[in-house]
């Protein structure tokens, strides 16, 4: 290339001598002959100055130029130009990074082609070709130490920024220049993107892009030109995902319009981007785009674009797949927009139809939310958000933060004891019981607010009162508002989804529902909700169940109008929701029904339609036997309005009806165990039940205190008015045992037929009842009567029967109550009662023929009567005991009694009595509350305020039991008691080696709420290098090591927590001190019944506990014992 340069160089001064050797010729020569010469040279002169000079002095200077100008090193490889075609030629032109070898941009060929003739012809640059081969761009992003974000580029713009004056803005319209290029192309571009913020590397390996009969002047839209300003545009990227446009433009007015179409671009390959600011990664995701696109400017100047049109664009994306952690959260083989058209004038955007087709979805629902929703936002999204008080109530506010953090605490404690949990396993959260005090603040508070908003909605109601005053003044003088943009989607179309849903809001774990196949469509969906929803809606649950649902939605009158199919739900399946509460199986059964459904939000809520229950089947989980089945339960005719507090029934039938009533030999039944009692709850759980009960009794006041103006609409609200035609009852029966007695007793009432009709809760109406069956298929029962249970004061008069039931079949209960056995005999019993009002109007007839006594039980409960000298004196000479026993009274009256009745009650009650004694004492002062044991605080020996009240209620009932004493015995938690202990301990240690007072400790000292300056905290390094004989920095700087992520301030808060803990968990106690704390217990409870509540001193005696002492809970335990 340099022989080339110094021929071109030979040549010119060769050129130069020889014109100057013409010119010396020419001077004698004619005045034509001598401008035809010097046109001559003149055109050999420019030849020679752009095929030679020019390239040149360019291939030397520009290199420098350009890296003078950019602060890269530039090169050049070599630049010609023919003089006689003008066609430039430029190849090899690298720009470098900044300090580095590596390639920015490169360039390996540019060619053009200028038709000199056909630009002075037509007065416009005319250019042939013009063509870049292989341009390559590498730009990458990277994060400076100042965190802020620069790309490799940013050296450049800043040092032209600084090489570069201002322009000088100018308002006045440029024209366009005349300018016609046949062919323009870029070839084989290459760009490559380095985000190493993200860390993401994209490369798009193959660019083109071509210009056809570009003509800058040319109309070619506006007059159909189809072969003039035509463009393409290619892009694929390195996973074979491509970009292509083409179409047509005109730069006068500017429009653009093509045909776009994205295809196989792989999403989960750009995924990195934004990565890091979601929890979800996207795994798959396939994206094809395509649609014809049309831009437009409003006139010729360079205006702002007013017109953007797309049509017929489809947006689909193939085979998306979500994870989380290595679970699948979402995977969905096709999501699709159809048929998308797009018009910015009209502001209206219509859609045929967004389908999505055979999707998979999980996501776990639990009292914080749903995780899949939180996973699909930005990390830093905030799910909740604060509905403070407004900047007019920032004083009660600010008074009343403190009441809030009190409870945020309170709230907060378990979060704090899990981050200690590393360092300490036994680390103690103490929880602070809210005030009465604080309590009633937070009441004020909210009560404040409530005011506050009330003031604040009111205002803002005269606000927009006085607004639309205004608008309506002014309105002819405004001009009219732009109309907003409409969105129309014509259909939504879900087809065979899956769901697994992990419910854990109304259960403490999480349970598994299958929703699927989830088939959904709907027609017409407006933007602006001008037009009601129509859709279908179809699910099975479980693959068992089937939901189907079909109506209409309106989501701006927010009104539904919906038939609803619900068919063979498993009752089984909500087990996990009952199993906590109610001690029951619900082994099988099925629920269905079938209705129309119409709601709105102004609280309408009607449904009418039939319901049914099939092959129930409740298993008693204490005795594990059948509780209560039956074969159908069909609810043919249903109606229900919450507006008017109205349910309709036309019948309930029931077929194969059973249940069973068991009285355990503790005398216990099996209907009071299905309830679940948990008496094992912990000292913390108890007071975080505190705590809410505080919360709910501050709501309560707050509740009470708002709704004080509003209790008269309250009272207005309609009472629910209940309506049953019917009550069928078909083939069924009932079991009652009683395992108590000896031996035990067992009957049933089998072959159940009948009906009860017009059940109402109208006071004007009554049910009537008639039920027959058998004992124990031989001995008639029959029930008869009108009866309205549903009343405030119950209506019945009703006449039970019982027809010569075999008196041997009750042998245990005349065994064990009576005193005898019964060889023979049998009973007639007719009961008829009339209640009215409250008051009670019955007869009782009893009859027992040919009764004889056997042997006697010597049962311990039989009665101290001679039952013998009874009988004798009650049978008459037909062996017929006849007996009426009349029964009258105020059923509300303590003076009201049933005769043989009363007698039955008395013996519960010495039943009771003896087998539950302290419950007994309780009933006999109106208490509820347990009476055998005395609960204290973990570590301490005080009584309680509640206990008080329970010792003070014992020994008004142990004052009207002369011949009954008291033994206490103490016990201790030995957890808890030395955990409580332990930190007592530490705590007078502390208090000494700091050298201040114990009372002067914080309130709340603990783990989690220790100092982190001042003498407690040398105290504590003292006492464990001391006591542990560690040095407390070994700690901290292994807490370091394994969390190097924490903070100063969180560092030391785990140190001290680590600390403070493995203090407690050091100190040590005898046994003797146990016992101690245990014989305390009895002794103080002792002492308060006899100095506090009056009890003498010879009835209440301590036993030992510190030898063998009770280690499983923190109370006094109370025996009753005979004089």
């Amino acid at each position: 290339m340099h022989n080339y340069y110094l021929c071109y160089t030979s040549r010119l001064v060769y050129m130069t001598s020889f014109f100057t050797q013409m010119c010396s010729a020419v001077k004698p020569r004619s005045r034509l002959q001598k401008i035809s010469y010097y046109i001559v040279a003149i055109y050999l002169f420019g030849c020679a100055l752009l095929g030679g000079l020019i390239p040149y002095i360019v291939k030397q200077q520009a290199p420098t130029l350009l890296t003078e100008q950019l602060g890269r090193s530039v090169t050049l490889q070599d630049i010609r130009i023919n003089p006689f075609t003008l066609e430039l030629t430029l190849s090899g032109l690298v720009i470098k990074e900044l300090n580095s070898q590596q390639t920015f941009v490169s360039l390996a060929n540019l060619y053009g082609n200028i038709q000199i003739w056909q630009s002075i012809t037509s007065w416009s640059l005319v250019i042939k070709d013009i063509s870049l081969e292989q341009p390559t761009i590498k730009v990458s992003r990277s994060q400076a130490d100042d965190k802020q974000v620069v790309f490799n580029f940013s050296d450049i713009i800043t040092r032209l920024n600084q090489n570069t004056q201002p322009a000088t803005a100018t308002t006045e319209p440029t024209s366009i220049l005349p300018l016609k290029i046949g062919k323009i192309k870029i070839q084989q571009g290459v760009f490559t993107l380095d985000d190493n913020v993200t860390d993401t590397h994209i490369n798009y390996p193959n660019i083109n892009v071509s210009l056809m009969q570009f003509n800058s002047l040319s109309n070619a839209l506006t007059d159909q030109q189809d072969r003039v300003n035509r463009y393409a545009l290619s892009i694929q990227d390195q996973f074979n995902g491509s970009v292509t446009l083409q179409g047509q433009f005109q730069l006068a007015p500017l429009t653009i319009q093509g045909v776009l179409d994205v295809a196989g671009v792989d999403l989960s390959r750009y995924w990195s981007f934004v990565d890091q600011l979601f929890a979800i990664n996207l795994a798959e995701g396939m994206l094809n785009l395509n649609g014809q696109y049309k831009v437009s400017l409003q006139d010729k100047n360079l205006a702002p674009i007013n017109h953007i049109n797309v049509s017929n664009a489809q947006i689909v994306i193939d085979h998306f797949k979500a994870v989380h952690q290595q679970d699948e959260k979402i995977a969905i083989d096709i999501l699709a927009l159809k048929n998308i058209n797009v018009d910015t004038q009209t502001k209206h955007v219509s859609i045929d139809e967004f389908h999505t087709d055979n999707g998979r979805i999980k996501l776990n629902i639990t009292p914080t939310g749903a995780d899949l929703v939180a996973l699909l936002l930005p990390k830093d999204t905030e799910l909740t958000t604060d509905t403070g008080v407004s900047s007019q109530s920032s004083e009660t506010t600010t008074s009343s933060e403190t009441t809030h953090s009190d409870i945020n605490k309170i709230d907060n404690t378990n979060a704090n004891s899990t981050t200690t949990d590393f360092i300490a396993d036994n680390a103690i959260v103490t929880v602070n019981e809210v005030t009465t005090e604080k309590t009633t603040e937070l009441a004020t508070e909210l009560v404040t607010k409530a005011s506050i908003d009330n003031q604040i909605q009111e205002s803002q109601t005269d606000a927009e009162a006085q607004l639309a005053q205004s608008t309506a003044t002014t309105a002819p003088n405004t001009s009219v508002a732009e109309a907003p943009w409409l969105v129309t989607l014509n259909k939504i179309s879900v087809a065979q989804y899956q769901v697994d849903l992990g419910e854990g809001i109304a259960s403490d774990n999480i349970i598994l529902w299958q929703l699927g196949p989830i088939d959904i469509s709907t027609g017409i969906i407006n933007s602006d909700l001008s037009t009601a929803i129509e859709y279908q809606f179809s699910t099975g649950i479980n693959a068992q169940s089937l939901l189907t649902s079909t109506g209409q939605v309106d989501p701006l009158a927010q009104t539904l109008n919906a038939e609803i199919d619900f068919s063979n739900m498993l009752l089984s399946r909500l087990q996990p929701y009952i199993a906590p509460y109610i001690n029951i199986t619900l082994e099988d059964g099925k629920f269905s029904t079938k209705g129309h459904l119409q709601a709105d939000a102004k609280g309408t809520l009607t449904y009418s339609g039939s319901a049914n229950i099939s092959q129930l089947h409740i298993n008693d989980n204490v005795l594990h036997q059948p509780l209560l089945t039956w074969q159908t339960m069909d609810i043919n005719q249903l109606s229900f309005d919450r507006q008017h507090a109205k349910i309709d029934i036309d019948e309930i039938n029931f077929d194969n009806l059973f249940s069973r009533i068991i009285i355990s030999p503790d005398r216990s039944t099996n209907i009071g165990a299905l309830i679940h009692t948990d008496d094992t709850s912990t000292d913390a759980e108890q007071v975080t039940v505190k705590v809410e009960a505080n919360k709910v009794k501050a709501a309560e006041k707050l509740v009470t205190t708002v709704s004080t103006e509003n209790e008269s609409a309250i009272d207005d609200e309609p009472k629910l008015q209940l309506n049953i035609n019917k009550i069928g009852i078909k083939d069924s029966s009932a079991f009652f045992a009683d395992n108590s007695l000896t031996p035990n007793f067992a009957s049933g009432i089998e072959m159940l037929n009948g009906q009860i009709t017009n059940l109402s809760s109208n006071p004007q109406t009554t049910a009537s009842v008639d039920l027959v069956g058998k004992i124990d298929k031989y001995a008639p029962v029959t029930l008869k009567g009108d009866v309205n249970p549903l009343l405030a004061q119950p209506y019945l008069d009703l006449n039970l029967n019982f027809d010569k039931v075999e008196l041997t079949s009750v042998n245990p209960y005349s065994g064990t109550y009576a005193g005898y056995y019964i060889d023979k005999g049998q009973l007639s019993l007719d009961l008829k009662y009339q209640l009215n009002n409250n008051l009670l109007v019955g007869s009782n007839h009893l009859v027992i023929d040919q009764l004889k006594l056997g042997k006697p039980s010597n049962s311990s409960l039989a009665t101290s009567l001679p039952v013998t000298l009874a009988v004798a004196l009650l049978q008459d000479r037909h062996g017929v005991i006849d007996l009426g026993v009349d029964v009258t009274g105020d059923i509300d009256s303590p003076s009201f009694s049933f005769g043989s009745v009363i007698i039955n009650a008395l013996g519960n009650i010495i039943t009771k009595a003896v087998t539950s004694p302290f419950s007994f004492l309780a009933g006999l002062v109106g208490d509820d509350e347990q009476m055998d044991k005395i609960s204290f605080d973990y570590g301490l020996s005080n009584i309680s305020t509640k206990q008080k009240h329970t010792l003070d209620k014992l020994a008004e009932a142990l004052k009207d039991r002369p011949l009954l004493n008291l033994n206490i015995k103490g016990s201790i938690d030995l957890i808890n008691d030395k955990q409580a202990l332990a930190e007592i301990k530490l705590q007078q240690q502390l208090a000494k080696a700091a050298a201040i007072p114990l009372t002067d400790l914080p309130i709340n000292l603990s783990a989690s709420k220790f100092p982190t300056t001042g003498p407690l905290v040398d105290a504590l390094y003292q006492l464990f290098e001391q006591q542990l004989s560690q040095q407390p920095s070994d700690i901290k700087q292994t807490l370091q090591q394994q969390t190097p992520e924490l903070t100063e301030p969180e560092l030391i808060t785990r140190w001290h927590i680590g600390l403070y803990n493995m203090l407690i968990n050091h100190q040590q106690f005898t046994p003797d001190e146990f016992g101690q704390l245990a014989h305390d217990r009895a002794k103080v409870v002792k002492a308060y019944l006899i100095d506090q509540a009056g009890i003498d001193a010879g009835k209440v005696f301590v036993l030992e506990s510190r030898i063998n002492t009770a280690e499983n809970a923190a109370e006094a335990l109370l025996e009753l014992q005979v004089k």
